[in-house]
C-alpha cells in the first residue's frame, strides 16, 4: 500500500484517495473516501508518483552498477533492491536510502542470475562482466582509432 507522506507529518494512504487538486499556496487538497479532506503539503512536486504501487523485493536482489575509471580499469558496486515500482511504461527497482539510481547496469537474482533492461540473461554475474567490459573496450578502441585517423 503507498503512502504519501506529508511535511507535517500526517501519512496517508494512497488507496484512499478519491480526488486531489493543488492550491494557489502550493499545498495539496486531498478528499478521502472515508470521508476525510486534508491540505498538506508533499515531498513531491509530481503527486502522480505517489499513485505508482511499490511492491517489496524478495531478499536476495542486487542491482550492478558499473564505471569505467580513466585509467581503464572497472569497479563494480552493489546494492540491494529493496522494494519494485510497477509503472506503466515497466518494473523498477528502488534501493535503500537516498538518490538516482536509474543507472545500474543489471540486475542479480537471489540464485545468481544476471539480467540487463534489454532482456539479456547471463548465468552468472562474471559472464556478464566479461561481455561488458570486451564491448568498453572494443568501443574505446573505436572511438580512439576514430580519433587518430581524423587527426
Amino acid at each position: 500500500m503507498p503512502m504519501i507522506a506529508t511535511r507535517g507529518g500526517l501519512n496517508i494512504n494512497s488507496d484512499h484517495v478519491v480526488q486531489y487538486s493543488k492550491l494557489r499556496s502550493g499545498q495539496i487538497k486531498v478528499l478521502l473516501s472515508t470521508g476525510g479532506e486534508h491540505s498538506v503539503e508533499t515531498y513531491s512536486d509530481d503527486l502522480a508518483d505517489l499513485f505508482i504501487p511499490v511492491i517489496p523485493a524478495n531478499p536476495g536482489f542486487v542491482a550492478v552498477f558499473a564505471e569505467r575509471w580513466e585509467d581503464g580499469s572497472f569497479q563494480y558496486k552493489l546494492r540491494s533492491v529493496v522494494a519494485w515500482r510497477r509503472c506503466p511504461s515497466g518494473i523498477y527497482p528502488l534501493f535503500q536510502g537516498y538518490g538516482n539510481d536509474d543507472d545500474y547496469a543489471v540486475i542479480m537474482d537471489p540464485v545468481g542470475g544476471t539480467y540487463d533492461s534489454d532482456g539479456n540473461v547471463y548465468a552468472t554475474l562474471e559472464d556478464w562482466q566479461k561481455e561488458y567490459e570486451a564491448e568498453a573496450n572494443e568501443l574505446a578502441a573505436t572511438s580512439h582509432d576514430g580519433a587518430v585517423k581524423a587527426a
